[in-house]
């Protein structure tokens, strides 16, 4: 198994407390200070997989990609390379999408599908875990969180 891959978690294990539970704990207590806390750290970590994934792809050689195309091509019938080829000269690498602090990753989704129907091909989502405050936000960054955990 490749080295870069023994590690992979579904970061499932961080779900955080359940939202029943959070919306019984007092703002001001120390255990809802302390989960705010444990979320931002949970970002952190979260980012770093991000991070570290896309260093991953960026990283490969032009050699594996090749090789890689070179095994997967048979399977792909003719006019489906041709249209991949179509699509894939039209993208642009002048425009680049930023995203912070989304609060509803069905949004971001679609967001996404329609930069991609455009040829827009980067785009960056900045979560900071203080512009989140009160426990409906809170709610809406976790689901963020498992939402791009879950792509990676």
């Amino acid at each position: 198994m490749d080295k870069r891959f023994a590690n992979d978690s579904t970061g499932s294990e961080q779900v955080g407390i359940p939202d029943e539970v959070l919306n019984n704990i007092p703002a001001d207590s120390i255990t809802y200070q302390s989960y705010v806390a444990s979320e931002a750290t949970m970002d952190q970590k979260t980012s770093k997989r991000f991070k570290d994934s896309q260093s991953e792809l960026l990283s490969l050689s032009p050699e594996i990609v090749q090789t890689s195309i070179d095994t997967l091509s048979p399977y792909v019938q003719d006019r489906r390379m041709e249209r991949i080829d179509q699509v894939l000269s039209q993208r642009t690498r002048h425009t680049r999408f930023l995203f912070e602090n989304p609060s509803n990753p069905s949004n971001v989704w679609a967001c996404l599908r329609t930069l991609d129907s455009f040829g827009i091909q980067y785009v960056d989502v900045i979560i900071d875990s203080n512009s989140y405050a009160g426990k409906a936000a809170m709610g809406q960054k976790r689901g963020m969180r498992t939402a791009m955990v879950r792509k990676i």
